[in-house]
């Protein structure tokens, strides 16, 4: 019975204290908080009267950076020269002979030169290239002779008579040497029907055209009674003139037929 009448009262002794802690913290009036301490003025001092850190830079991590020096422009590439030895025009068959650094070429159209050269075409004017996309058209030869030759082309009172030395035609290839010769264009001579013969479009000095009197404009008919492109008469050719001492070459000047007569010299 004691015991439970103890226990009684720790527990009506709890409850009031309780009751009284929370009237407390509800009712009663809180006491104002402390004054913050002000530091600002006493940390400013100590900063001013510290003596000062060294300026020290910082250890460099990576090289300094220095750029490439700029690299040469590659020098441009010289463009091959050629000179124009002679050339047949006339359609897919046209050909010529071209001189360069590397000696003489026969060229077609079509074909490549060099490292980046390309005919592009064979003209009567002459043999047009494209090198790097640019056009550029190797004309003939231009002399004071081949000039004045351009202005009496036709003239009638032409010699007719005229000297071949052998030698020009020694160890050498007929069509290497009419080609030499100048240029020619095939043609149909009468109304554009016929067999096609060469005109003479430029004549190359001190080769087989000019020494046999041949000139612009003249159309070669016949050489001792063959056609001049005939494949039998070139390849015996070099026979025909060794065994010859004349020669007959029947040409078309101005609209009329010439033959003009060609001694063969220099027999040893």
């Amino acid at each position: 019975m004691r015991a439970a009448l103890l226990l009684v009262l720790l527990a009506a002794g709890g409850f009031a204290y309780g009751g009284w802690a929370l009237w407390g913290a509800v009712f009663a009036t809180r006491a104002a908080p402390p004054p913050p301490v002000e530091i600002g003025d006493a940390l400013a001092e100590v900063a001013r009267s510290a003596a000062p850190e060294p300026d020290a830079p910082w250890p460099a991590i990576f090289d300094a950076y220095v750029p490439d020096p700029p690299k040469p422009a590659s020098a441009p590439r010289p463009k091959q020269t050629w000179r124009l030895v002679g050339l047949v025009a006339g359609g897919e068959d046209a050909w010529a002979i071209l001189s360069g650094t590397g000696g003489e070429q026969i060229v077609r159209k079509g074909d490549t030169l060099g490292v980046a050269t390309e005919v592009v075409a064979i003209e009567e004017v002459g043999v047009r290239l494209r090198q790097d996309g640019e056009e550029t058209l190797v004309g003939f030869d231009k002399t004071p002779r081949s000039l004045l030759a351009d202005l009496i082309s036709n003239a009638s009172d032409a010699p007719l008579e005229a000297d071949l030395p052998l030698s020009l035609l020694a160890g050498r290839d007929m069509r290497l040497v009419l080609g030499r010769a100048g240029s020619v264009r095939m043609v149909a001579p009468n109304g554009g029907q016929g067999d096609l013969v060469p005109e003479i479009l430029w004549v190359r000095e001190g080769h087989i055209y000019d020494l046999i009197g041949l000139r612009r404009g003249d159309k070669v008919l016949r050489v001792n009674g063959h056609n001049v492109f005939d494949p039998e008469l070139l390849a015996n050719a070099k026979d025909m003139l060794g065994q010859a001492e004349e020669v007959s070459v029947e040409i078309l000047r101005a609209g009329q037929r010439r033959t003009i007569r060609v001694r063969v010299t220099g027999r040893g």
